[in-house]
């Protein structure tokens, strides 16, 4: 039944992001949800294939005219900087449960720089118009106006909608990891799976991935980290991280390549 239940919201995962990219992108064209999912289905494939993950702007902009794609780039950016930050709002409670009953040094010290960054995006979003204006008179930010022309014509009520469905995602892959976990027999309460799960997530967010491989290295290695707080069978940490791996991200990448070789053909 679990298993079950993770395959399902593997639609439910990426159908929140293609709604967050449709809400997105209205802002310089009206795109259909099925054709947002695919092309975030696409651009997840290529961007599987490129290095930092580049063609995953690509993918989102191929469905798009041409004359708007230059601007879609910046709404790209801007979808992938919220979900950072849910990410890292979920990652500092999950630290508050995890350091409430491990005392480590070092990631109490990762938590205080979580915090910050929080300040700092609470920061950002306040004033974003005199930070744009700011950099905008730089030269080499200059030739990269078009690309944000769109971002000022978001105002809060598009930013809490926008926030909305980056959450429902976030709730939605980190409760597959915890069912995942669940399956092969981790044995904690639901609530240190989930935090330990939301850190996992964190550290993900916060080091870029080069390819495929490293992504799934920071994957694996924060959860072997973490886990071992709680002296957890390590195999058991692997073999589930990787079996989410293959679910969450290998399957929809075949997807997209298939939707993006139908498309050329």
């Amino acid at each position: 039944m679990y298993l079950i239940t993770v395959v399902l919201l593997i639609f439910f995962n990426w159908g929140f992001e293609a709604k967050k990219w449709q809400i997105l992108v209205r802002k310089i064209e009206n795109i259909s949800f099925i054709d947002a999912y695919q092309s975030v289905l696409v651009g997840l494939s290529l961007g599987f294939i490129s290095p930092a993950n580049l063609g995953d702007f690509a993918g989102r902009l191929m469905k798009l005219k041409s004359k708007n794609r230059s601007e879609g780039i910046g709404l790209v950016l801007l979808g992938n900087g919220i979900q950072f930050y849910v990410s890292i709002l979920f990652g500092a409670i999950a630290y508050v449960v995890v350091l409430s009953t491990k005392d480590s040094k070092i990631d109490q010290i990762i938590f205080i720089g979580v915090i910050l960054t929080l300040i700092l995006g609470v920061m950002v979003f306040t004033f974003r118009g005199k930070i744009t204006a700011f950099f905008t008179n730089f030269q080499m930010v200059k030739k990269y106006e078009n690309h944000l022309k769109a971002l000022s014509e978001f105002d809060l009520a598009d930013f809490k909608d926008i926030f909305l469905w980056a959450v429902l995602r976030y709730l939605t892959f980190s409760l597959q990891f915890v069912l995942v976990l669940i399956v092969f027999q981790v044995p904690l309460p639901f609530l240190q799976l989930w935090a330990i799960s939301c850190l996992v997530l964190l550290f993900k967010t916060i080091i870029p991935p080069i390819n495929f491989v490293t992504d799934l290295g920071v994957r694996e290695f924060s959860a072997l980290h973490f886990f071992n707080l709680y002296s957890v069978n390590n195999t058991s940490v692997f073999t589930a991280t990787f079996f989410l791996w293959l679910l969450n991200i290998l399957f929809p990448v075949i997807i997209g390549g298939f939707l993006f070789l139908k498309s050329k053909l």
